[in-house]
């Protein structure tokens, strides 16, 4: 999959910076280890994250259970998409915020990654229809 590649890329690469200047702390793969506490700690605009888990789980069903898949694919863009209206974020030791000012290739990356896997499952789903179709 290519949706798969290049979310695990995303990974390697800075998703967003703040006014603090703090680039180096966001890094894909620190935002996907850490993510999860702003969720638990109800952090509004760390929903987003929530994303992650909604990938990989259509990733999983995208051969035997298409339309979950489709269905959770838009979800996860959506999610994604989401948060370019976060102005500000959990920073540091998580006990201050700062201004995103900033989105990085690895935010565009993660973004693209599931935008391919909801045209993938929209190409599979007219694959099959037509195959149906054809019966």
């Amino acid at each position: 999959f290519l949706s798969i590649g290049i979310y695990v890329f995303s990974l390697t690469q800075k998703s967003f910076c703040t006014i603090t200047g703090t680039c180096e702390y966001f890094s894909g793969l620190l935002n996907l280890i850490f993510g999860w506490f702003g969720v638990f700690k109800l952090h509004l605009p760390a929903f987003p994250w929530l994303a992650n888990p909604i990938i990989i789980f259509s990733w999983f069903l995208f051969i035997k259970k298409p339309n979950i898949s489709l269905i959770l694919s838009a979800i996860a863009l959506i999610l994604m998409l989401s948060f370019l209206f976060v102005d500000k974020i959990i920073a540091n030791d998580g006990s201050t915020t700062s201004i995103i000012n900033f989105y990085g290739l690895g935010y565009w990356l993660w973004v693209l990654s599931s935008l391919i896997l909801l045209l993938g499952n929209l190409i599979f789903k007219k694959r099959m229809l037509y195959n149906n179709h054809e019966k």
